[in-house]
């Protein structure tokens, strides 16, 4: 994952100086990771809490919650649990957050980014920042992006290279109506179950395919059981945020 960011901007942004700031701390902020400690958004997450807790000389104690556990499994609602406070920090997927904030679906979007480089223009620019804005006005403060790369199939049928071959495959995607609405268009069956729980689908040949980015391959061992049979032209990023106090 390429994070261009100093995380450190957290501190600043959340807390003041004096008598307040004081008032502000407690025994445990939750971070929400929906993937495992064992990947990079795993190792990430580690890392920052960390960071944060150095650079406030142990004011700031933060929990990780990896595999969901934050959001019960529910991947979908984590935006949701930021803006009540349920959770204090979140490395989280535009995906994820796009029922909440519709804006985010732009990522989606397929041959919409033909190169990192352009995706970093849009992160840098009046896009990004109008994102930032839109995420801030409901309630949540972001902090960087991150990026995971662009979407991997990986299948246990056949090789993928024209949109025909998608035809009655049954394709393990995110919860959200545009991945829906895209694997159905190119023919295939859209089965919208959240990763953690895909991995035993595949495991008992209940879905036939998925798509993610590599590191997920990787990290969940899913390359030992399927072949990797294209590319989907469309990029994730991922999000580091916390709820606005106040």
């Amino acid at each position: 994952m390429k994070c261009k960011v100093v995380l450190l901007i957290v501190t600043a942004g959340l807390f003041q100086a004096g008598p307040l700031a004081a008032a502000q701390y407690k025994p445990e902020f939750k971070m929400s990771i929906n993937p495992s400690e064992e990947t990079s958004w795993g190792r990430a997450a580690v890392r920052f809490a960390a960071a944060i807790k150095y650079r406030t000389q142990g004011r700031i104690q933060i929990t990780n919650y990896f595999d969901a556990r934050a959001t019960g499994g529910e991947q979908t609602r984590e935006f949701q649990f930021l803006q009540e406070g349920v959770i204090d920090f979140a490395i989280g997927s535009t995906i994820n957050w796009s029922p909440q904030v519709k804006e985010l679906n732009l990522f989606a979007l397929p041959f919409m980014f033909p190169s990192y480089s352009a995706l970093d223009a849009v992160e840098a620019g009046d896009p990004g920042k109008r994102l930032f804005k839109l995420i801030e006005q409901k309630g949540v403060i972001p902090i960087a992006w991150g990026e995971n790369g662009y979407r991997e199939l990986t299948n246990s049928k056949r090789a993928i290279r024209r949109p025909e071959d998608f035809l009655g495959l049954n394709f393990r995607v995110a919860p959200v109506p545009i991945f829906v609405e895209i694997f159905r268009a190119l023919g295939a069956n859209p089965v919208t179950i959240n990763f953690n729980e895909a991995l035993e689908a595949f495991r008992l040949e209940k879905v036939d395919g998925q798509e993610s980015h590599s590191s997920f391959l990787t990290d969940s061992g899913l390359c030992k059981s399927m072949s990797p049979s294209g590319t989907t032209p469309s990029i994730r990023p991922s999000l580091r945020s916390v709820p606005r106090l106040g």
